[in-house]
């Protein structure tokens, strides 16, 4: 596991995109309020 990824540890501010391919940081996204990731592996 990567060394910044700790339980009770805040997650990185991450840079994704957009539903319109502009980035966007995570924190900006989330707007101060509790945020879950949440990540799939594998096919729908």
């Amino acid at each position: 596991m990567h060394p910044d990824l700790v339980i009770g540890k805040r997650f990185p501010d991450l840079v994704l995109q957009d539903h319109r391919k502009q980035p966007i940081k995570l924190s900006e996204f989330a707007h101060g309020f509790p945020f879950i990731l949440s990540f799939y592996r594998g096919y729908w």
